[in-house]
């Protein structure tokens, strides 16, 4: 495939490199008729208006450009880690709606929460054609996703991670914030005793999240021990075995408060509290992390953290967009959003304040 070097300039320094130079894309169409892309794409496959000078320039942008139709949809993959847990359907379901009059094709991998079918999926993206790249997997090493992008310069956008590389934007919600308000909510309500269900501990996003609970505990001069930090697959079933590890300490040593790392270890959480025989929040507050659409109907209702997962499948798309238009544009960095505080029936003041 043909190349050409492409002068990046950061700071004081200036990077030269090589840069595939691809068949054109909807994208090329687009700028060179002087149209948008859901123009063209709606002359590709004739879904809606469109005035027939603007068709005519557009059939003529694509004649002299060499755009092959038969492979007109422009593909961009979603990494994903586990198609089951809602908070990564309703991240699809922004990605599709913003795709919609784009032009572009989505292509989904879906690991299952499994490293091995992360991998997998990053080796298959090399026999497919794919124009940008974005990955939401908690798995894959820094390392193989800088590699990913630089296999032919792919657009690569990464979700709730943090990765330092000038060409590679990440789309990050303020956990360590978020979780220091959860904290200090708990505070309020008078509890001393409170817990992280941190799912998997060694995780970048788990270990922000677990920093924002000690940040709050350590203005008033509590700890967070770690016994009180039972790590666990990011489940119901999880949460519920986290959650019953705890419950089996003596009466006096249990927390009166927990938060878990997501919204569906804190439903396990509830369901391992009732089987104990113990009432939310009466006894146990419980706080999750997402705002799943079904955290309003657990029972009781779950107080959670709400991720702006809309917003942030819309950016991602947006952000790949932009990349795909001018490639030479510098792009890395993080895009830090906030989450706001859901309060629900399961937090409520500790019944005893004084333990």
């Amino acid at each position: 495939m043909d190349a050409m070097l492409t002068m990046i300039k950061l700071g004081k320094k200036i990077f030269i490199k090589k840069v595939p130079v691809s068949s054109p894309r909807l994208l090329d169409v687009a700028r060179y008729a002087r149209v948008s892309p859901a123009t063209v794409s709606r002359v590709l496959n004739n879904t809606g208006p469109v005035n027939a000078k603007t068709r005519e320039r557009v059939l003529e942008a694509m004649t002299t450009l060499g755009y092959n139709e038969n492979g007109a949809k422009t593909l961009i993959a979603l990494l994903i880690t586990d198609i089951l847990n809602p908070f990564f359907s309703e991240l699809v379901q922004a990605v599709e709606d913003e795709i919609e009059d784009s032009g572009f094709g989505l292509m989904l991998f879906n690991a299952s929460e499994e490293t091995q079918r992360e991998q997998k999926a990053l080796r298959s993206l090399a026999s497919w054609s794919v124009k940008g790249i974005i990955s939401c997997t908690w798995h894959t090493s820094t390392d193989d996703l800088i590699a990913l992008h630089a296999t032919n310069n792919t657009p690569l956008v990464v979700i709730n991670r943090r990765i330092d590389h000038p060409e590679i934007p990440c789309i990050v919600v303020d956990f360590k914030d978020a979780m220091y308000r959860a904290t200090r909510h708990l505070l309020g309500l008078h509890h001393k005793r409170i817990a992280y269900l941190s799912g998997y501990g060694s995780s970048e996003t788990s270990r922000v999240r677990r920093n924002g609970i000690e940040l709050a505990l350590a203005e008033v001069g509590l700890q967070l021990p770690p016994e009180w930090c039972p790590t666990s697959f990011p489940s119901i079933e999880g949460g519920f075995q986290a959650m019953s590890a705890l419950l089996d300490l003596v009466k006096d040593k249990r927390p009166t408060a927990v938060i878990a790392y997501n919204d569906l270890m804190a439903i396990g959480a509830l369901q391992a509290i009732r089987i104990h025989g113990l009432h939310v929040p009466t006894d146990i507050s419980v706080v999750g992390c997402d705002g799943i659409a079904m955290t309003a109907h657990s029972n009781p209702p779950l107080t959670t953290i709400d991720q702006p997962k809309y917003r942030m499948g819309q950016m991602a798309i947006q952000t790949v967009r932009q990349m795909l238009e001018d490639q030479e544009m510098f792009r890395g960095g993080y895009t830090l959003l906030e989450s706001r505080l859901v309060i629900r029936e399961s937090t409520g003041p500790c019944t005893n304040p004084d333990v």
